[in-house]
This record gives structure tokens, sequence and C-alpha cells, in this order.
């Protein structure tokens, strides 16, 4: 599929079909997020593969009730190992560029099932703590984002964008 197809393509999936994604799928998924930049290549970003019904209805419940996301027949927990960047860049490495390096890794999940015929849905609302029990995580390690992937058992909700022209900035504000 061309890019642009996959990105003109890319919504928020949350209901999937049972059926489930094969596990070399799931791993060129990976190796598209590994492929990510990270600030200063101090490569924060990390994955928890969560295939076990139970683990998924547990993190569906850390994130704030939300059923879809156990539903899906994998979950990709993306995480940022904060020591990493926190040594090279102190706090800003912790609390900003571990989180951005986690978001690129994230999107490219989100483009990936795209072209791989999958959906899937980012979800950053849920609570960090239940997350971090749920996984297992020691305390250095942020969970980022859940992202819930399957065989869509619906179309994406389209929205409309505001016009890019008023977005857009030349040289200022």
């Amino acid at each position: 599929m061309e890019f642009a197809e996959v990105v003109r393509r890319r919504g928020m999936v949350r209901a999937f079909r049972p059926q489930p994604v094969e596990e070399a799928t799931v791993r060129r998924l990976l190796a598209y997020a590994h492929r990510a930049p990270s600030a200063g290549f101090t490569q924060p970003v990390e994955f928890v593969v969560v295939r076990d019904p139970q683990v998924r209805q547990r993190l569906a419940e850390a994130a704030w009730r939300q059923s879809w996301v156990g539903e899906a027949p994998v979950v990709l927990a993306v995480v940022a190992d904060t020591r990493r960047s926190g040594t090279r860049y102190g706090e800003r490495g912790v609390r900003r560029y571990s989180i951005i390096d986690a978001a690129f890794a994230s999107m490219l999940i989100l483009l990936g099932a795209v072209d791989e015929g999958l959906g899937a849905c980012f979800v950053g609302a849920f609570d960090d703590d239940a997350v971090r029990a749920v996984l297992g995580l020691p305390p250095h390690v942020l969970p980022v984002g859940l992202i819930p992937v399957g065989y869509p058992a619906e179309r994406p909700p389209r929205y409309r964008r505001r016009p890019l022209e008023s977005v857009v900035h030349f040289d200022r504000w």
C-alpha cells in the first residue's frame, strides 16, 4: 500500500473480530516501531506484548474501564525506560524525550497496522500505577500507551479536520 494511502486510512479502531493476530505480523509491527528515532539515540522504548485474555482484561480496567481494550486479540504496551533518556538529558529526558520517543514508536505501530490490514487504537487514558502493576513494570519504566490491535470489526469514524491552512504558520505564529 502506498504511504499516502496508509496515512489516509489510519483511524482509531475500537472493535475487533476475535481472529488472532499472527505472531509474524506482531513481530513486523514491533520491528517498525523499533526503527523509530530517539533523542540522542538513547533508545528508551520497549514493548510488552499482551495476548493473555486475563491480563488484557486487567489492562482494560486500568484504562479507566474501557472494556474494548481487553477485547482486542493483542495489546501492545509501549513503555519507556526513563533511565536511558535521563542519563543523557536529565529531567528533560525523563519527562519529555522518553515520552516523545515512545509516541514516535506508537505512531509506527498504528501506521503499520493499517498496512497489515489491521485496526488499532492508541490509548493514553489509563492509571499509570495500575498499568505498572498489571505488567510488572519497575518504577523507572513509564507506561506511555496501550495499543489494542486486531482485525477490525468496524470502520474507524472519520472526523472533519480543521483546514490545513488554519494550522500552518510561516516564520512566526
